[in-house]
């Protein structure tokens, strides 16, 4: 991989779609499918296509450690949680970890601890930038 001489970007998924879309770029692994799916919405001239096995996350909430209004904090986590929730993060192009979306998803980060999990991702780090860089 590293003689096809593979450029990183340094911008989010949302802007990536967008040099996808310009041409400038035909395509990278590293494009979320809601993002596509906004972006296509738009008119712009992306489809996001899956590989055969795609890493993705189970979708979450998180409540800060100290929130100002804990009860309303632990609220707002069910309702996003919720099927109601659920349905306004897929109207908005959020995605939902509930949806069934044909292709099959890969959890790297399953039954990892936190101390296994943070040694692998500084092998998958070390790894794309020996692959990526000169």
């Amino acid at each position: 991989m590293k003689a096809q001489e593979i450029k990183l970007y340094a911008i989010d998924p949302p802007a990536l779609v967008s040099v996808i879309a310009s041409g400038e770029i035909v395509a990278s692994p590293a494009i979320f499918q809601t993002h596509t799916l906004l972006a296509a919405s738009t008119g712009a001239p992306v489809e996001w296509v899956p590989m055969e096995i795609v890493p993705t996350n189970v979708g979450s909430a998180a409540v800060a450690l100290n929130p100002p209004h804990p009860h309303g904090a632990l609220l707002m986590a069910d309702f996003l949680l919720s099927p109601d929730g659920q349905a306004i993060l897929e109207k908005f192009y959020y995605g939902s970890a509930t949806k069934v979306h044909g292709f099959k998803k890969w959890r790297p980060e399953r039954g990892l601890s936190t101390d296994k999990y943070e040694k692998d991702l500084l092998h998958w780090e070390k790894l794309l930038k020996d692959m990526t860089r000169k």
